[in-house]
């Protein structure tokens, strides 16, 4: 199309006076110029189709064929699920054993020696022993270390922690050490070292080092697993990371550093803020210029972790980032089509390392995830909420008008063949524990959610309630979704009803592209990395070699589980 308008604009018509052999031949000309132009556009509509056919070719994923060569949505199949790290600081170490738990699994299918629908759950406990061991062997900057006073001096070798953190590419760079021959051993084998909830900051790191040495040194005598780690390959952008996922067929660990998002909160009493206190002490801040903080004159700020209940991470665009420490997870696929709540465009599926729930954990007091075919958009909210349902946070709670609707027989059977939460109670917690003061709603239960109204576009809510018995209705003040779980919560019999997170199935967090180019562009140190990883062949209780124990390995191999698909409940 565009030579044709070339072509018409240079074109000079035929004028009264010319010669005529000399517009014939220009026509001649013409027409000459315009049969070999004919002629290239057919041969590179033949170059195009020739093109396409490579890139559907290319872009052919688990049976699939996508348009283009980089395919908008991307998952691994076959994934192992999601596991706790606990009260502990060893992200790295949950990371890591995700990528070797899950190379068994891809490693054995492929040889024909582990069956495609199970997987093996592999010890965190003995695989962090053996890092502790292998970097008091010959400590390396990767191990983690602590600095122990009054002396000054650096140990290594004493926890999966340390003060610097350690590294989900350490197990790369001992690969020449003895760790692959011992370090991969059956959970059943070491249970893990979860930590004291009554003190959350402080593991006990004596205890990380625990797995009844004795029976350990028997088991890893017998212990038939052995791995070695081939090769390690490190990405940084984007289209490289999404790349390398669909070439390698593996899981990539991604380590990041986190930020606390700030929010700008109108200073009332009903929050517990008094603002002559706030002003004496400093705490107003100017408020954001919208018309919902119209004549509010006292804003404070609250900063709020960077992974909301619903899994996905964010960063408030435009507000500096505050670093809050740092994580390594999984990256397990991709989908550019998935837009965020805070409106984030296209990110990562990870498999995360926290539990779901209430409790105070990784500087959260609430937490929440999804299945990874819930970001893939492979299944919507009614086949999600069967396995991942996610009762403590308010987006699962199902919201009534006013009293005589909550009334209705019908709007609780709404509720729950939507497999939503209807019967809340009030924690009453108080600032501290929570993030209102005590007497924000009476305690007990027989509360409904209402309605959340957005307060301006930074994230905070109006949202109202209703307690039943009295037929009184409680609004809040401004507060973000994930500051509701802090004030109401199911009842016991509606988590019973409901259920809680599978964490076979749930556990998965979606990790924007710009959330994580910009922790990359603010702090650095983002790296994605992939590993191949070769398992020897008696590791797998199919190929059994004598004087190997294969008990723990069978107790230890469990099915994958699907995500179920939603059916309507009958009444």
């Amino acid at each position: 199309m565009r030579m044709e308008t070339e072509f018409t604009a240079g074109y000079l018509p035929y004028r009264t006076g010319s010669k005529p052999w000399l517009s014939w031949s220009i026509a001649a000309g013409v027409l000459a110029m315009l049969l070999v132009q004919i002629a290239l556009l057919r041969q590179q509509a033949a170059l195009a189709d020739t093109v396409l056919t490579l890139q559907l070719a290319l872009a052919t994923q688990n049976g699939v064929v996508v348009s283009g060569p980089d395919p908008a949505r991307f998952l691994l199949d076959g994934l192992t699920p999601s596991a706790d790290q606990a009260l502990r600081g060893d992200c790295w170490l949950f990371a890591t054993t995700g990528i070797l738990e899950d190379s068994y699994r891809r490693f054995g299918v492929a040889k024909g020696w582990l069956a495609a629908s199970e997987y093996t759950k592999l010890s965190r406990q003995a695989l962090g022993i053996a890092f502790m061991q292998e970097c008091k062997k010959a400590p390396i900057s990767m191990c983690p270390i602590n600095n122990l006073m009054p002396d000054n001096v650096l140990s290594a070798g004493n926890t999966t922690e340390g003060q610097d953190g350690s590294d989900e590419r350490l197990m790369y760079f001992l690969r020449h050490t003895e760790l692959g021959s011992y370090a991969a051993m059956p959970t059943t084998a070491c249970p893990y070292y979860e930590g004291d909830p009554s003190s959350p900051f402080k593991p006990d790191w004596h205890k990380e080092r625990v797995c009844d040495q004795s029976t350990l040194d028997q088991k890893r005598a017998r212990n038939p697993l052995s791995f070695k780690v081939k090769a390690m390959s490190e990405h940084f952008a984007r289209d490289d990371i999404k790349r390398q996922l669909r070439k390698s067929g593996y899981p990539l660990t991604l380590g990041l550093g986190e930020i606390a998002p700030a929010f700008y909160t109108p200073c009332e009493a009903r929050a517990g803020c008094d603002e002559t206190e706030a002003r004496a002490a400093g705490q107003c801040v100017p408020c954001p210029l919208e018309r919902s903080f119209a004549g509010v004159s006292c804003c404070v700020v609250k900063q709020k972790p960077m992974v909301s209940m619903k899994g996905e991470w964010y960063h408030v665009h435009g507000e500096p980032l505050s670093a809050a420490g740092g994580h390594a997870i999984n990256i397990v696929g991709y989908n550019d089509g998935y837009r965020t709540e805070w409106g984030a465009m296209g990110g990562y599926i990870i498999r995360n390392t926290w539990k779901d729930g209430l409790g105070f954990a990784h500087n959260m007091k609430a937490r929440g995830s999804h299945s990874a075919a819930f970001f893939m958009q492979r299944i919507g909210d009614l086949d999600e909420a069967i396995q991942c349902p996610n009762p403590s946070s308010p987006r699962s709670w199902f919201p009534c008008a006013d009293a005589a609707t909550c009334a209705l027989t019908i709007t609780r059977m709404e509720a729950k063949w939507t497999r939503k939460v209807f019967d809340l109670e009030c924690t009453d917690l108080g600032i501290g524990d929570g993030v209102l003061p005590k007497g924000a709603c009476q305690a007990g239960g027989n509360h409904h959610l209402i309605n959340m109204t957005e307060y301006g576009t930074a994230g905070l809510f109006i949202s109202c309630f209703l307690h039943a018995p009295s037929s009184t209705t409680t609004c809040h003040p401004p507060l973000t979704i994930d500051d509701l779980a802090l004030v109401y919560q199911p009842t016991a019999a509606g988590i019973a009803e409901l259920g809680q997170n599978d964490p076979e199935v749930c556990g998965y967090n979606f990790l924007p592209y710009v959330t994580m180019e910009a922790l990359q562009a603010k702090f650095g140190g983002v790296v994605a990395s992939s590993f191949e990883i070769e398992w020897a062949e008696r590791s797998y209780a199919t190929r059994a070699a004598p004087g190997y124990d294969y008990d723990d390995v069978k107790k230890s191999t469990w099915p994958l589980k699907p995500v179920p698909q939603y059916e309507p409940m009958s009444f």
